[in-house]
């Protein structure tokens, strides 16, 4: 049999129960579902169009749900700022040139150190291009000047000899007695002359070596012999151990192979 009509009592008793949350809430002007739940509401704009008003979930439980007018109290949150679009382009544009004036003078600073490393490296090696070209021009100019002194040494060697040459030939036309000392010289050349030594002499020259050196040659065992191919001036021992050559085309050979040269006696122009 069906519950209600078993026990009327205990379904009037819960039909109370239950009528009287709908009663408790009459009061806040709405009506309430089935169950003692809260229908839901929209958010309402609030008052003076300021904003929205945020919704907060009511209580499940419709004891402790709160009054429909505390709801309509809780301030509304106010609208985002509108967005300026010319502020962001001139942040943008800031950005840019900020950016922009860092990478310059990044650049800039690297540039120049790059650039002073370049030129630096360029310049010296420019500067040992230009020294080494000074060293060679040094180098060929010592080597000039070295051949120039050479040409004037040679030159005033050949002056010298000439001069000296005259200079003999002119003793000798002035002084025949200027060939005392080579005679002097043979006699007492080491080692001695043996087997009958002879001293030929110019013709011209005999008297004059026999008028100063007699008792000398006599003395040595020489005798004196007169030969015209013995230029004046000069003279020649000759014995069975050997020769010695004292004419002016010999001791003249001697003198410039001294100095390194071999001018002779007679030149090529005399």
């Amino acid at each position: 049999m069906p519950m209600s009509e078993a026990d009327p009592e205990r379904g009037a008793g819960r039909r109370g129960l239950g009528a009287e949350p709908l009663s408790s809430l009459g009061g806040h002007g709405a009506a309430t579902g089935a169950g003692g739940f809260a229908p839901f509401e929209p958010p309402r704009r609030a008052r003076g169009g300021a904003g929205w008003q945020r919704w907060q979930m009511g209580s499940l439980d419709s004891r402790h749900a709160e009054p429909l007018e505390t709801l309509a109290a809780v301030p509304a949150e106010p609208a985002p700022p509108p967005i300026d679009f010319a502020a962001l382009d001139a942040m943008r544009e800031g950005a840019r040139k900020e950016g922009y004036a860092q990478g310059y003078t990044q650049g800039q600073t690297q540039g120049y150190g790059d650039g002073h490393r370049e030129g630096y490296a360029r310049g010296l090696e420019a500067a040992r291009n230009e020294a080494a070209q000074l060293q060679a021009l040094a180098g060929n100019f010592r080597s000039a000047l070295s051949n120039v002194d050479d040409a004037v040494a040679h030159a005033l060697v050949s002056l010298a000899l000439d001069v000296a040459r005259q200079l003999v030939r002119t003793t000798l036309a002035q002084d025949a007695a200027a060939l005392l000392p080579a005679v002097r010289e043979l006699l007492t050349s080491e080692p001695a002359l043996s087997g009958s030594p002879t001293l030929l002499l110019h013709p011209d020259d005999v008297a004059l070596v026999e008028a100063h050196l007699q008792g000398e040659l006599a003395a040595a065992g020489w005798t004196v012999r007169a030969d015209p191919s013995v230029a004046r001036g000069g003279c020649i021992a000759s014995a069975a151990s050997g020769e010695r050559d004292a004419t002016l085309p010999t001791r003249w050979t001697r003198v410039v192979r001294a100095l390194g040269r071999d001018d002779p006696w007679e030149p090529p122009h005399a």
